[in-house]
């Protein structure tokens, strides 16, 4: 906004002057000049070079393409970012199976950024992209999301006071992901490993950790238990970085029991830096078969929640995956392709009617193998949990 000029007083008044002192008009009467400044012509022309220098200089700066956000950025290309996982060989899965990294076109604009540019385009391209072919790498459309290293992953995880991971089996599935990722290890990585006897750590190897119930019973839930535990046990796989607290909280209808509000909200009101945000990814949908009213009160219970503690929480709703071709003839009416899709749309429309983030992972999953027709293996929830700490690398830090 611009503020008006003051205004004077009192009109301006003519200069006094002391007795014995002249004034310049008298001087000028009596056949003085005052001395002219003399500006030459190659100060002139020197101005006008500097001027033109800047102008160029402002155009340069102000419209050159910039990536609005604050994130890290790998210096040099990587290859596998797997190569030094453990679990590597065993599992079969190098980082060049599930991204496949944007490739500059030397005919558009080299200035042109190929990753997202804003977390809104960033969700929007994760969310509406696909496969070219039957589990092929996914692709985002319009921009591309990054594969952070590790090291990156760490960086991004620093901002943060606490991550909550609150769902059904579907988002506990992308936290194990999550906990594959930090720990380094796609054999074991997302398992309570220190208590299991060592055939137990045979069987559950891999996708098995995901896909069998008795492997299942030893998913890791909250950060504090590997760092409590994992450094004691024969079997030691530590997380790279543990300064930021993560926990699975799992909700499978709404309202839900008042001791997960109390586990919520203790670590809503904990000490170590209030004034970090606190981000929530939130998802609930096979669990309630595709309930849209339990869907949105889940919303509004968890975010009342949140506005309750005046703290800073972002949100992001995370919405169901497509039926695979195994999913049970009986429950292909309620939830099947077209209900789900459904779903998907409406819920992310309820969540940014609450200012909430949406990433939708229909694409993601349609071309993509199920064991069963409602879960996926670990090619599927470690790029799901690689868009998430992509939101993450998007949030304000304060």
């Amino acid at each position: 906004m611009a503020y008006p000029f003051p205004r004077f007083a009192s009109a301006p008044q003519t200069p006094q002057y002391l007795k014995g002192i002249e004034s310049p008009s008298s001087a000028q009467s009596r056949g003085f000049e005052k001395p002219k400044p003399r500006v030459t012509r190659g100060f002139i022309a020197f101005v006008g070079a500097v001027i033109i220098v800047l102008v160029f200089w402002a155009r340069s700066f102000w419209y050159q393409p910039r990536q609005t956000d604050r994130i890290p950025v790998s210096p040099t290309a990587v290859d596998d970012f797997f190569i030094h996982f453990e679990g590597r060989q065993d599992c079969g899965i190098a980082s060049t199976d599930i991204y496949i990294p944007p490739v500059a076109n030397h005919a558009a604009n080299k200035k042109q950024s190929l990753y997202c540019p804003n977390r809104g385009q960033l969700l929007r391209a994760m969310s509406g992209g696909g496969r070219h072919g039957f589990d092929a790498p996914y692709s985002p459309i319009g921009c591309h999301f990054r594969w952070y290293s590790t090291a990156e992953i760490c960086m991004i995880l620093d901002r943060f006071d606490s991550i909550v991971f609150l769902g059904d089996d579907t988002l506990r599935h992308i936290y194990s992901a999550f906990n594959m990722l930090l720990r380094e290890n796609i054999a074991l990585g997302g398992l309570r490993q220190w208590e299991m006897k060592e055939g137990e750590r045979e069987v559950c190897r891999c996708e098995n950790q995901l896909t069998r119930p008795e492997c299942l019973l030893h998913a890791v839930t909250d950060s504090q238990q590997v760092r409590s535990n994992d450094a004691e046990s024969g079997h030691s796989s530590p997380y790279l970085c543990d300064r930021t607290p993560h926990v699975f909280i799992p909700i499978d209808h709404s309202p839900a029991a008042e001791n997960l509000h109390t586990t919520f909200n203790s670590i809503l009101h904990r000490e170590p830096d209030p004034y970090k945000p606190l981000p929530v990814i939130h998802s609930l949908s096979l669990a309630t078969s595709l309930s849209w009213p339990t869907a949105t009160s889940s919303m509004d219970e968890w975010v009342t929640l949140a506005d309750i503690s005046q703290r800073n929480v972002p949100f992001l709703w995370l919405g169901p995956n497509a039926a695979g071709h195994l999913k049970p003839p009986s429950q292909i009416l309620s939830q099947g392709n077209n209900a789900i899709w459904h779903y998907t749309i409406e819920m992310a429309k309820e969540a940014e009617s609450r200012e909430l983030d949406a990433l939708g992972m229909y694409n993601l999953t349609l071309q993509a193998g199920s064991w069963d027709g409602s879960f996926y293996g670990q090619k599927v929830v470690l790029v799901q949990a690689m868009m998430i700490i992509n939101w993450l690398s998007r949030l304000e830090s304060t």
